[in-house]
């Protein structure tokens, strides 16, 4: 028998930016988080959050520690937020067929560009 396999749907992708200020030492810094929205077979949503390509906990989950003292103080504030829809095939906006592989445009890609600065 075969286990029933949850589906997935994507449902936006967006960069996100916060601010923090440790209420410690009174640091500040930004940092934009690319956020994927997916929904699974029953409808629920969940986000994934990533920093510099690394899965990271959401800036609002409290875990946020400060680079300058190490302070877990750290508030959170929402700066903007920028949409970015998946393309539907059944629209006309401009598009591009690719004929390379996964690993092709890897390997053509430029380095990583990093977010403004990494939480730790």
């Amino acid at each position: 028998m075969n286990p029933k396999v949850a589906m997935t749907m994507l449902v936006d992708v967006a960069v996100e930016r916060y601010r923090f200020v440790c209420g410690r030492c009174g640091r500040a810094w930004t940092a934009n988080d690319d956020v994927q929205y997916v929904s699974d077979d029953v409808g629920a949503v969940f986000a994934f959050y990533r920093l510099d390509g690394v899965p990271v906990q959401p800036p609002t989950g409290g875990e946020v520690t400060c680079p300058n003292c190490g302070a877990m103080g750290v508030a959170v504030i929402p700066e903007g937020h920028r949409d970015s829809p998946p393309a539907r095939l059944d629209s006309d906006e401009p598009r591009l067929r690719v004929t390379t592989t996964d690993e092709q445009r890897r390997a053509s890609a430029p380095p990583h560009l990093p977010a403004v600065v990494s939480r730790t």
